[in-house]
């Protein structure tokens, strides 16, 4: 790369680790419960969003659909890769009979932390449905392993106030008044996406290849080429240091990599070259 140090690129690449879980979460496990669900591709295409964010516990308690149609080849092709986590998931039916209250608040005794889920609460009528937005979220460091779950109510009507009531937490997705409700696998991928940027260290870039970005000390020589430009071009005094300042205030702004930073260094090294040869305000 133009201007830039090879073997320090080199050393940053082979140093460099991708999207990871930050090591204060490590001891941290996360389990999604969907609370009688009513639609067996909501419950695939759950399991696609949780492969995608890199959470494999998926309990689904008490369903109202059928346990032929949840595990058959269409919801099977909702979940696509995240297939394992479909097939794998813990089933829980309960008799037709049973109030499934407090059976599933027997269940949830075994998790140190039960975060719900609710599309109201924002009105402070009710307090159960006192709710915070993922993004206010603080998630707990453990010192030991820590077991967390996830609360998703049934499509037609949510959690019920008792099953937010086993709730220690309780989130809602800001939303617009007009229609707040998602449909359940979206609202679950926003959870989960909000919960994956808090607990890992995100890689910029595209897949394996990552983006370095340029750092101070590599835009240095940059801002020796705009300057010297600046002084062929004789701008007026005053203006000088203005000008310079545009630039360096642009180029501080943007978030450059070390490659983007390797091509205008080109350009304005050419440029450099050029005008200083050209003579132009010679009589």
């Amino acid at each position: 790369m133009y201007g830039l140090d090879k073997n320090k690129i080199t050393k940053e690449l082979r140093e460099f680790k991708g999207t990871h879980k930050k090591a204060v979460f490590e001891k941290l496990n996360f389990t999604i419960i969907l609370v009688q669900p009513e639609t067996a591709g909501n419950v695939g295409s759950i399991a696609r969003i949780m492969k995608n964010f890199g959470f494999n516990r998926l309990v689904i308690f008490n369903p109202i659909v059928a346990k032929e149609e949840i595990f058959n080849y269409q919801t099977q092709g909702y979940a696509m890769h995240g297939k394992s986590i479909l097939l794998n998931a813990e089933l829980i039916s309960l008799k037709d009979d049973e109030d499934h209250h407090s059976d599933l608040q027997k269940y949830l005794t075994q998790y140190d932390l039960v975060i719900g889920t609710t599309a109201k609460g924002k009105h402070y009528s009710n307090i159960n449905r006192l709710s915070i937005f993922p993004d206010d979220l603080e998630i707990p460091i453990p010192k030991k392993t820590m077991n967390i779950c996830i609360l998703f109510g049934k499509e037609s009507r949510g959690l019920t106030n008792e099953e937010v009531g086993f709730s220690d937490i309780l989130l809602r997705i800001p939303t617009d008044t007009e229609y707040p409700t998602l449909n359940l696998s979206h609202a679950c991928g926003i959870i989960l996406y909000e919960l994956f940027k808090k607990t890992h260290n995100i890689t910029k870039g595209r897949g394996k290849s990552p983006v370095l970005l340029a750092r101070k000390d590599d835009k240095v020589m940059l801002y020796e080429f705009i300057e010297k430009i600046i002084q062929i071009l004789k701008i007026r005094n005053y203006k000088e240091k203005r000008a310079f300042n545009a630039f360096k205030n642009v180029f501080e702004r943007s978030f450059m990599s070390k490659k983007e930073l390797s091509l205008i260094l080109g350009v304005f090294s050419k440029t450099h070259s050029i005008l200083k040869n050209l003579n132009l305000f010679e009589d």
